[in-house]
């Protein structure tokens, strides 16, 4: 429960604070089609380091061996036009980030990096202050060299849309339009992205194997995908808490249940889906923390059995409900995935269990298809599995 209260206290505390995008070097420039970009700040190595030595460890809880960064990186916020797949293709502006190592370099590879669950609306990418995934793969990555690009998802950053958590087409479509947006700011740099990699953590681990189901179906190529603790089949991601829970499953994962049914309910028009998955009683200030509006922290339950209607126990009426039948079809691992893919998962993840993390492997072997390795961080929690995956993604990326 502590770190559930700590994560809602930072939500609101936050709301009371949102920041000005940065506008140093004159502001927003102008690309092509819809496409700007600004410059936020640049972060030296020595910055970047202390995020490898000091931040990281804090923040996982373990010690993890990274490669030191080299250079400096700037950072830039992309904006760039989208559409929303499933409202008929409406048109909306979407933000990202975009870090450019600060070398005589022109050319590099690139890493889109997916960013994970989170609790305020700017701990996202392109806001990098704000979230401490997104700050690693500046470290270890943009600080390496690579070029490393990171969409916001619709709804998060600068977008005004409400969140689409988990909403599998529009995921794709950020991600898929935040590389093409990408490619224009890097071009009109007089710079060039030689390779492509994608990776993610948990919500993003989900994004970022969609976005290379996307990325595949339209030519696009990828060298190689590192992912860590990918939920990517969200039926039994969320069944599991309900009808399996663990002593181990962290209590925060109600906000699984508060941010999905509200996404569901606004992307794909159901109106009242969120009220008939939510309890009555809670129903108020779940709508509060789905639309980032000040709530009070001890409002919010960490008992699923008091936030979930108590009908959603029950595994056959949850599959057979108009919230069930989207949820089932929300998933990312079922098609031949020609691109090499290294899946890490830990062992005490309190979030994504241990076959849950090895299911991208385990479908893919039905048919023979062994490109998807499932790898194993030890008895790492969430956090640590990500910590750890990052070190190896460098090392499986650097080999492509």
């Amino acid at each position: 429960m502590v770190l559930l209260i700590r994560a809602l206290a930072f939500l609101a505390v936050s709301l009371a604070f949102v920041p000005t995008p940065g506008s140093a070097q004159g502001g927003p420039v102008s690309v092509s089609s819809g496409v700007t970009y600004e410059f936020l700040a640049r972060w030296d190595a020595d910055k970047l380091n202390t995020i490898l030595t000091d931040d990281m460890p804090a923040f996982a809880g373990i010690p993890v061996s990274y490669t030191p960064a080299r250079n400096a990186v700037k950072l830039y916020r992309v904006t760039y036009p989208s559409v929303v797949p499933e409202r008929g293709n409406k048109p909306i502006i979407a933000t990202g980030l975009l870090a450019v190592p600060d070398t005589t370099d022109t050319a590099f590879p690139m890493v889109s990096y997916q960013h994970g669950t989170v609790y305020g609306k700017q701990q996202v990418p392109s806001y990098p202050d704000q979230s401490q995934e997104t700050q690693l793969m500046l470290a270890q990555f943009a600080g390496q060299g690579y070029l490393v690009i990171g969409a916001d998802y619709f709804g998060m950053g600068a977008s005004s849309e409400p969140e689409g958590y988990g909403v599998k087409a529009s995921h794709q479509q950020a991600t898929s339009d935040m590389l093409v947006a990408s490619r224009a700011v890097i071009a009109a740099m007089k710079l060039s992205a030689t390779k492509l990699f994608l990776s993610g953590w948990s919500q993003g681990g989900f994004v970022t194997f969609a976005m290379l189901e996307r990325l595949e179906a339209i030519g696009v190529p990828v060298q190689a995908v590192g992912t860590a603790s990918a939920p990517v089949d969200i039926l039994p991601f969320l069944t599991g808490f309900l009808q399996f829970p663990r002593t181990i499953d962290a209590d925060w994962a109600s906000i699984l249940y508060i941010l999905t049914p509200f996404s569901f309910e606004n992307y794909y028009g159901v109106p009242g889906l969120a009220r008939s998955v939510i309890a009555d009683a809670y129903y108020d200030v779940a709508r509060k923390i789905y639309e980032r509006k000040p709530f009070e922290i001890s409002d919010v339950p960490t008992d699923l059995h008091k936030l979930v209607r108590p009908e959603y126990f029950d595994a056959q009426f949850f599959l057979n409900s108009a919230f069930g039948r989207l949820v089932a079809q929300t998933h990312a691992y079922r098609w031949v995935i020609r691109t090499p893919v290294r899946a890490y998962y830990g062992d005490a993840d309190e979030i994504v269990r241990t076959d849950l993390g090895r299911l991208p492997m385990t479908y893919q072997k039905t048919f023979g298809n062994d490109g998807v390795e499932a790898i194993s961080t030890g008895a790492t929690t969430h956090r640590g599995t990500f910590a750890k995956a990052v070190s190896q993604w460098k090392v499986w990326f650097d080999g492509h």
